[in-house]
């Protein structure tokens, strides 16, 4: 049995605290037979036979931009069937100048309430389409950044919220938005938790095996 490689990309706005946050999921990674490298440097999507020999990259770098090159790059390895994962501003808050890398995702963050809000992680009726990311989790109470998201219809919504207004003015009915989805891209499997702002948010039962499942079922078999 061959072993499976995981690429861990992080770095960008120190506020997400991407070197502690992937460190929550590294060590099951490494449990699950993963063999894990980490780079802390977007020149790392420079390397088309590291990408290409990759099955599963964890992208974890807020406020990042990507060379026409390096989107060009990861976005073709995924397609050719990498998978691709990350959670809240490190995957959706970045690249926003990436079209292509977007596209990919399948979701752009545009903006949060200030501070922490509580709110309730609502699990879709629908199992996933493989049956294992949502599986005997039940909705759930959360305290933390609320994101509003742009999406598409290619993604397959694992979990919403609904996002309350608090005063009056132009946005003044609740929105429900996506909080974990997959999608198909290509070959490729992208994972997405809309959750994530710092370690504590990715401790919660739930969302730590939402996202550890998404992990592992995004990377390539």
């Amino acid at each position: 049995m061959r072993t499976r490689r995981a690429l861990v990309v992080r770095g960008g706005w120190e506020g997400h605290d991407p070197a502690g946050c992937t460190e929550v999921f590294t060590p099951g990674l490494e449990r699950a037979g993963f063999e894990v490298a980490v780079r802390e440097d977007l020149a790392v999507y420079d390397d088309t036979d590291l990408l290409a020999a990759t099955d599963l990259v964890v992208h974890s770098w807020s406020g990042g931009e990507l060379s026409p090159s390096q989107e060009a790059n990861l976005v073709g390895a995924v397609e050719a069937g990498t998978g691709f994962a990350g959670w809240h501003g490190g995957v959706i808050g970045t690249n926003v100048g990436n079209a292509r890398y977007l596209r990919m995702v399948g979701g752009r963050f545009l903006w949060h309430p200030d501070g922490f809000q509580e709110f309730t992680v609502r699990i879709a009726a629908m199992p996933d389409r493989d049956g294992v990311i949502t599986r005997g989790i039940e909705d759930y109470a959360v305290v933390t950044e609320h994101y509003w998201v742009l999406t598409d219809a290619h993604n397959t919504v694992l979990a919403t919220s609904v996002l309350v207004p608090d005063t009056v003015g132009p946005w003044d009915v609740p929105v429900e938005f996506p909080v974990v989805w997959t999608r198909r891209w290509g070959a490729g499997r992208v994972f997405v938790c809309t959750l994530g702002h710092r370690v504590a948010d990715l401790q919660v039962p739930q969302t730590a095996t939402m996202v550890g499942r998404g992990l592992e079922w995004a990377a390539r078999t």
